[in-house]
């Protein structure tokens, strides 16, 4: 662990020369910099700013909320001047992420999706996660003690900030993913309800054909939106409704991923692609899918919350509501919603502004910060009693928030390294199925998987 820090550290610190030379990204002002201290208070010289250095990846709306929050920051604490990085996302912000951890170049760390796939004891030579390298090395900040993190939902804050029994992180959002939006007049149109059971649900698509009507869109050419009723699928059916049981069987050799259970996920996915989701699909990206539905093109979307707002605009006049898949014939399992959790703060414990980073935490936790900040991201608020004066978030999507929030496969799931391509990345890879994949059936693609599984195993 110490060499691997070591080299990446000394990468860094490369890294970090060129940006000097060749300058950052946006809100990267370092004219005041860290500024001199006073060797006998330690507090900056006469004049002079404690800068807090945020790190973040580009997302206009998100960007535009936090630099708002930073501007009344910085009116309530003259004595900070907050600097707002942002870098471009995916790769690009990971490599930031490492080069500015490991250099000690960071106040504030984001993060996507929580602490997540951190290996069990039943997952032998599973890869650790940066995130936990990096507590374990000692350069994120212990927040289980700053009251701040009391203002966040308990439930929310054990499943998404909390490593060893000690709180990290801040989860400040999260998404559901599982479910269709629906076009409520075309519902209305031919007496549809929406469906609480598998069966209800196949009803609803076979009377949307009979009736000429294109009952689903997805944009399958970017691929991963194909998973996204999978997620519901499988949060329901493996392991009974336990996934994680499902997942942990796997590793120990108790369940398979083609087993009953799995190849039901397949098969149901199939059905959809089959009979039920537009003609062309594959060929349909994330941008354009949208339109189908909200010109009504299609009765119903498989999509995140995320884009309600994206509907919404494409269509102002559209009335829509959204429900989880029901994916078994039990009502009551299917009725809550499966999704992940979104930015995530970290503060650095060997940042150059710790004292500043809590400080900031503390007035981004704030509940009428928080409120402006969760409005602005179209998340699902992680505090409790936040109104976001969206319809669409507290009216429609209350029914399924009632209860336990439900993690998805991807992020439960603790992949083996150098697995194959039709299990990589924590997917399932409908796209592998006919009439867009190669395999005619579940159960073949099933078979392949178990296959690369295995094969994948340490030796």
């Amino acid at each position: 662990m110490v060499k691997r820090l070591s080299a990446v550290l000394l990468s860094s610190v490369l890294l970090l020369s060129l940006a000097a030379c060749g300058g950052g990204g946006n809100g990267a002002n370092n004219e005041a910099g860290n500024a001199p201290k006073n060797e006998a208070t330690g507090k900056p010289a006469s004049g002079e700013k404690t800068v807090v250095k945020i790190l973040h990846w580009k997302q206009e709306n998100i960007n535009k909320a936090i630099e708002e929050i930073n501007k009344k920051f910085e009116e309530k604490y003259p004595e900070y001047k907050v600097e707002y990085t942002t870098t471009g996302p995916d790769d690009e912000f990971k490599q930031a992420q490492r080069a500015r951890i490991t250099a000690g170049d960071v106040d504030v760390l984001a993060d996507l999706s929580g602490m997540r796939l951190s290996p069990k004891e039943w997952t032998p030579g599973a890869k650790v996660p940066d995130w936990q390298q990096w507590i374990d090395s000692g350069l994120i900040a212990d927040l289980t003690d700053q009251p701040f993190v009391k203002n966040y939902n308990a439930n929310d804050i054990a499943k998404a900030g909390t490593y060893k029994d000690k709180v990290y992180a801040l989860p400040t959002g999260k998404v559901a993913m599982s479910g269709f939006f629906y076009n409520k007049e075309i519902f209305e149109q031919h007496g549809l309800a929406v469906p609480a059971t598998w069966t209800e649900f196949i009803k609803v698509l076979d009377t949307l054909k009979e009736k000429n009507v294109v009952p689903i869109v997805v944009a399958g050419k970017d691929v991963w939106p194909l998973k996204l009723p999978v997620f519901g699928l499988q949060a329901k059916i493996l392991g009974g409704g336990d996934q994680q049981k499902w997942i942990e069987g796997v590793w120990k050799g108790q369940a398979a991923y083609n087993d009953a259970e799995a190849v039901e996920v397949l098969d149901k996915m199939k059905t959809l692609q089959d009979k039920y989701i537009i003609d062309g699909f594959m060929g349909i990206d994330y941008a354009t899918a949208p339109s189908f539905f909200a010109t009504g093109k299609a009765a119903l979307i498989a999509d995140g919350t995320w884009d309600a707002p994206t509907i919404a605009t494409a269509n102002p006049d559209l009335k829509f509501g959204y429900f989880p898949i029901p994916a078994t014939e039990d009502a009551a399992k299917n009725k809550s919603l499966v999704g992940k959790y979104d930015v995530t703060w970290y503060a650095a414990d060997k940042g150059p502004n710790k004292e500043g980073a809590l400080k900031w935490l503390e007035f981004f936790s704030e509940p009428e910060n928080y409120t402006s900040y969760v409005k602005a991201a179209g998340f699902l608020p992680t505090q409790d009693n936040i109104q976001t004066d969206s319809e669409f978030i507290d009216k429609e999507l209350s029914p399924y928030l009632s209860g336990d929030f439900e993690l998805a496969y991807e992020i439960l799931m603790i992949n083996r390294d150098n697995v194959g391509e039709h299990l990589a990345a924590e997917g399932v890879h409908t796209e592998y199925l006919a009439p867009g994949g190669e395999f005619k059936t579940a159960k073949e693609l099933a078979d392949v998987q178990q296959q690369e599984w295995e094969a994948a195993a340490p030796k």
